[in-house]
């Protein structure tokens, strides 16, 4: 397998963290990309030129984040990123988690390219705040279960998306408004998570 990312995308990140979560990282090179560049390799692999993308053995093309985890689950079950018992749980926190990160990246994009003076307060950026706040007064009130020896797919989703957005927009502390600062600890303390910090 390949997996075609960049350092500072936090989808890429969940998929790598999954992919070493449960030993496949022997199986799968990274290919490094620029997707604001057009990379041809990722243009070819992915004519959306997004990461992550991954490439199996046979040449079939995988694209979007949850799509991805869902084929690693399949390809390695154990450990599960949907432990029985909590499935429903990481499914619903998986997608409070995608929902942070794309306001986050929305906001990323918005700022790195698009903000004037005018247009700064308009509906769009305003709409994409308030997304990222409610999210996070959410979590401070209905925190997801404790980590376990395994982290599942709403977890992994969660610390990319609270790291990315403290990466990106320092100034909210997005972990310690969710509460989450001790939440958080044991999965940052993994190599998995520690290897793939933003940069």
């Amino acid at each position: 397998m390949q997996l075609m990312l960049t350092p500072t995308s936090p989808y890429a990140r969940a998929v790598r963290i999954a992919i070493m979560l449960k030993g496949l990282d022997s199986e799968c090179s990274m290919v490094w990309v620029d997707p604001a560049s057009n990379t041809p390799e990722l243009v070819q692999a992915n004519p959306s030129v997004k990461v992550p993308t991954l490439i199996l053995d046979d040449g079939t093309t995988l694209t979007e984040t949850l799509l991805i985890m869902q084929y690693l689950e399949r390809r390695a079950p154990n450990p599960p990123l949907f432990p029985n018992a909590q499935a429903i749980q990481e499914m619903s926190l998986a997608g409070r988690a995608i929902g942070l990160l794309d306001a986050t990246v929305w906001m990323m994009l918005f700022n790195k390219s698009l903000a004037t003076d005018e247009n700064r307060n308009s509906v769009l950026p305003t709409r994409r705040l308030r997304a990222i706040e409610r999210l996070l007064d959410e979590l401070a009130e209905h925190p997801p279960r404790v980590v376990g020896a395994t982290p599942g797919m709403g977890q992994i989703l969660l610390l990319c998306a609270l790291e990315y957005l403290e990466f990106r927009f320092p100034e909210m502390n997005a972990t310690e408004r969710a509460k989450l600062v001790e939440w958080c600890k044991p999965l940052k303390a993994s190599e998995p998570f520690h290897l793939t910090e933003f940069y």
